[in-house]
């Protein structure tokens, strides 16, 4: 799968406003050390935290959580996201400061096209399509077909051409009941959460959805101090009250999808995922066949 962005880079753009655009996590790392420190709704703290010159940013390589970019357009720095991938060279759609909508990855560059197939599966025409993979015919076949590249993300695109991304192709989970769900959909909804750091939706082929979660130890700490709970943050994860809590979280976050998308059980991990165990990629997507090899044992005990 080809990396979507760079991890870091600046430019000017011509109004002289200062842009940057780094990846998902990159912004909500930002946005916690702010909540967490009683600093979030200082006036200008935001600007001030990069520098302050920033007034217009855009994210890249993972989906960006709404919640995220309501933060910092609330606080005076317009934050889109763009779409792409190694193969478009890499930019087919972005948002920019006269054009940004909430949830969406923006508007196709000048001269790209694109289309949704009938499965859903995002299409890009242009002369930003690469030629092919190197020795590669057969991949070359697959991914370009009838003068279109097929990207293996799913996705729609809305009345005023804006395109929403919903998830891969290859990661849709279908149900045992045939019904399918999003994962990464449900994922982005689960970490909107501020006691959720990780969130791994699973249940192709199962009964019902489960969850991996990785608290985030930070928030979850100051809850526990309010609640006047003493329990050591190494044994939170089998804490009934600590449970409850989650539960509820879960519930709450999800409330606004269908019933065969709510999760019947949930693991609380000791640990986060990491890049050094393979579980995410350099842009902190999920690997998700390395996540349930490592934590086949947790997965298993789920569906029991």
């Amino acid at each position: 799968r080809a990396v979507r962005t760079a991890w870091f880079s600046w430019a000017e753009l011509p109004s002289g406003l200062s842009f940057v655009i780094p990846i998902p996590y990159f912004f909500e790392k930002v946005q916690r050390y702010l909540v967490d420190n009683g600093l979030a709704d200082r006036p200008g703290v935001l600007p001030a935290t990069f520098g302050g010159r920033l007034r217009a940013a855009c994210s890249g390589g993972a989906p960006l959580p709404d919640h995220v970019a309501r933060f910092y357009n609330d606080r005076g720095v317009l934050l889109g996201q763009g779409y792409g991938l190694t193969e478009s060279s890499p930019v087919i759609t972005a948002c920019t400061p006269s054009a940004m909508k909430l949830g969406t990855a923006g508007r196709p560059i000048p001269g790209v096209e694109i289309r949704i197939a009938a499965d859903g599966e995002i299409l890009s025409r242009g002369p930003h399509v690469m030629l092919g993979y190197w020795n590669q015919p057969a991949a070359t076949a697959e991914a370009l077909r009838d003068g279109w590249l097929h990207t293996g993300d799913l996705g729609e695109i809305d009345g005023d051409g804006y395109l929403k991304i919903t998830g891969r192709k290859k990661e849709l989970i279908v149900t045992a009941a045939g019904k399918k769900a999003v994962p990464n959909h449900l994922e982005s909804l689960l970490k909107a959460d501020p006691l959720i750091e990780q969130a791994v939706v699973i249940g192709d082929g199962r009964s019902f959805l489960t969850a991996l979660i990785v608290p985030n130890r930070e928030a979850l700490a100051a809850e526990l101090e309010r609640m006047g709970n003493t329990v050591p943050l190494d044994q939170v994860t089998h804490d009934p009250q600590v449970r409850k809590m989650y539960a509820r979280c879960i519930r709450e976050r999800l409330s606004s999808v269908s019933q065969y998308e709510q999760i019947g059980k949930f693991a609380l991990l000791d640990r986060p995922l990491s890049i050094e165990r393979g579980e995410l990629t350099l842009t902190l997507k999920l690997r998700r066949e390395a996540i349930y090899s490592n934590f086949a044992d947790v997965i298993e005990e789920l569906y029991r």
